[in-house]
């Protein structure tokens, strides 16, 4: 079994030689695919375990992953609605010219990865300065 730095380290490889890798040297390069790989890349990073992996991280973990797919939920919506503004449901993804009129899922699971490991970060930073002036009742 790896270890949760060679894992995160397979996250990275796939997302930063991995994407490009699909989309530039594999005929008939689609952003479905490389978005595929991207995703799956940042969610091995993110699931990995930490070094330390307490219930703490944990809980990190979980408040960064519901905050990150609520905001990126709504920005979807959002995107997908200016996208689709005139309501013509005939006027939806166009494969023969490539017009992008939605955002897939796979670039939802994307945007939900980036911002749930920068509150996991962010949070986890902030939990780790601790504040002098606290003192413990009974000390």
């Amino acid at each position: 079994m790896l270890s949760s730095r060679a894992t995160r380290r397979v996250g990275v490889a796939l997302v930063v030689v991995g994407a490009p890798v699909l989309h530039y040297a594999l005929p008939g390069a689609t952003w479905i695919r490389t978005s595929a790989a991207i995703a799956a890349g940042l969610m091995v990073v993110f699931f990995a375990k930490e070094a330390i992996d307490d219930e703490r991280v944990r809980s990190l973990k979980l408040r960064a992953i519901s905050a990150a797919f609520s905001v990126s939920f709504s920005l979807t919506l959002i995107v997908n609605w200016l996208l689709n503004r005139d309501f013509d449901p005939r006027r939806d993804f166009d494969g023969a010219t490539g017009t992008l009129r939605s955002i897939s899922a796979f670039d939802l699971i994307v945007m939900t990865m980036i911002v749930a490991l920068a509150l996991f970060h962010y949070w986890r930073r902030q939990d780790g300065v601790a504040a002098p002036d606290i003192v413990e009742p009974g000390a």
